[in-house]
């Protein structure tokens, strides 16, 4: 009965949602923009300017950020690198502890990673409208373009598949033989005697009444 309840029931329609992703605990790192934005704020709260309005200093702090050289961003650029090597070293660890190798090489990336790595750069200091977020205006973008602009993107995916293939052979050859389990010992069946025919009988119908009960126990569920 459960069986066909399940069936007529009706189907969810509308969009799946995203899983989410598992919180392993470890900070990811701060971006070379957000340590420029944290120092920032605190000139223009300096200058008198009110730092509560999100919006205004959003583009207060991108057009600063956009204007300035490589040489005045490298103090955030390498704050971002000494965060990001302190996320590799926990992660690392965090790998160890969960029993996965380190050393294996990475899964192949999708065109629309490969994309989205692209657009993220490409965005970086950009002021963003009120509820907007780059992932999704990255999706929309991708989902409009045309095949013609995403060969190239395939093309880099298959490039990927071939280091990939590349650095797993490599990876494979590294790692240590497994050890052979010890073939297992052949068990020896001892047949028992025969029975009599009268106890024969009188055990096939305990056996019949048993499975006569057990398919009365299935058919009412």
């Amino acid at each position: 009965m459960d069986s066909l309840k399940r069936k007529d029931s009706p189907v969810k329609e509308g969009p799946t949602k995203r899983r989410k992703k598992q919180n392993n605990g470890i900070k990811k790192p701060t971006s070379a923009y957000l340590y420029f934005v944290s120092d920032y704020r605190m000139v223009l709260k300096k200058k008198g300017k009110e730092i509560n309005r999100v919006q205004e200093v959003a583009k207060l702090c991108g057009a600063a950020w956009k204007s300035m050289t490589d040489e005045e961003k490298a103090p955030y650029t390498a704050k971002y690198s000494n965060d990001r090597a302190r996320y590799l070293k926990e992660k690392e660890a965090l790998d160890k502890r969960m029993g996965k190798d380190p050393t294996k090489p990475k899964r192949p990336q999708t065109g629309y990673f490969f994309f989205l790595g692209e657009f993220r750069k490409e965005m970086a200091g950009k002021t963003l409208e009120d509820g907007e977020k780059i992932p999704s205006l990255a999706g929309e973008k991708w989902r409009d373009m045309t095949p013609e602009r995403r060969k190239r993107y395939d093309e880099m995916v298959e490039l990927d598949k071939l280091r990939y293939e590349k650095e797993m052979n490599e990876w494979r050859q590294s790692q240590p033989e497994p050890a052979k389990e010890p073939a297992k010992k052949k068990q020896i069946v001892v047949e028992e005697p025969e029975s009599s025919d009268e106890d024969d009988d009188d055990d096939s119908d305990d056996d019949d009444s048993d499975d006569d009960d057990k398919s009365d126990e299935g058919d009412s569920d």
